[in-house]
């Protein structure tokens, strides 16, 4: 490089902070002019240098990849955020504690018992349109298609999915009777359940950040999470289980200290 921008990069850093304050709007946006200028002089000299020892094809798809970073606007379609990851999207979920989101989208189904049976990957899809793939994918999963599904209000816009009725809360019919309110009140407080999974998926089992490349390295790292979720809950019921059966045999033990005949003090 003929020249380094290290110390005009760190003033320009310094420049860009507090863009909000309307003291600082002015200042930050020509911080941000400068900043691109300096990009595009290092896109070309590297360009230069490159075609100079004939290894501008073998770099090809990255110089394009960063002319496309330079040249795209705000309002364009299908922009670059990532360098490393073009293929992360922005994603509106209308949070108010965080408006935009980059990555993707990962659709949950749990059982009525609370064993996750699908995971799928979507890129940046309607959330009522990821239904059909994933009921499609818990019917490989479990070799048979549910009769009901129970969403949340994401999902608006579809009634059905093939023989499987979604179920969305709502507020109940006028002509609906007692009965019919409690069973899909108990319903939608099962579903609720899911919120929690996706908490410890994030949490716990390291699909809040995927560190896998790609959109196949996305997809695997939702199956692998889903996987130890299951994995763990099946081994917290076999560590109870064996808890249980240590306890029977210390009892059995003591029974048979204090009496001859300890199937005489199961009998009544």
């Amino acid at each position: 490089q003929r020249q380094s921008y290290k110390r005009t990069l760190k003033k320009v850093h310094r420049d860009q902070r507090f863009r909000n304050h309307p003291k600082n709007g002015k200042k930050a946006h020509k911080a941000d002019r400068r900043l691109k200028t300096i990009a595009g002089r290092l896109v070309r000299e590297l360009e230069r240098n490159l075609a100079s020892k004939n290894l501008l094809n073998t770099y090809k798809e990255k110089i394009e990849l960063f002319k496309k970073v330079l040249a795209q606007k705000k309002c364009d379609k299908d922009k670059v955020y990532s360098l490393h990851e073009p293929e992360v999207k922005c994603i509106g979920k209308g949070k108010e504690h965080k408006k935009y989101e980059f990555g993707n989208k990962v659709s949950i189904a749990r059982s009525y018992s609370g064993i996750i049976v699908g995971a799928v990957s979507f890129r940046d899809e309607y959330d009522g349109h990821t239904i059909d793939d994933t009921l499609d994918h818990v019917e490989q999963m479990l070799g048979f298609r549910p009769s009901r599904a129970a969403c949340d209000r994401g999902y608006r816009g579809q009634k059905e999915s093939g023989t499987t009725k979604i179920v969305i809360p709502d507020v109940p019919k006028k002509n609906a009777t007692y009965y019919q309110k409690k069973k899909a009140h108990k319903l939608f407080c099962k579903r609720a359940g899911i919120e929690p999974i996706n908490g410890h998926l994030k949490s716990d089992h390291r699909m809040g950040r995927n560190f896998y490349k790609g959109i196949f390295g996305d997809m695997l790292n939702a199956k692998l999470a889903a996987a130890a979720f299951n994995f763990k809950r099946a081994m917290r019921r076999f560590f109870v289980l064996l808890e249980w059966l240590y306890c029977f045999c210390l009892l059995w033990n003591g029974m048979n200290k204090k009496c001859e005949r300890p199937y005489l003090a199961f009998a009544k």
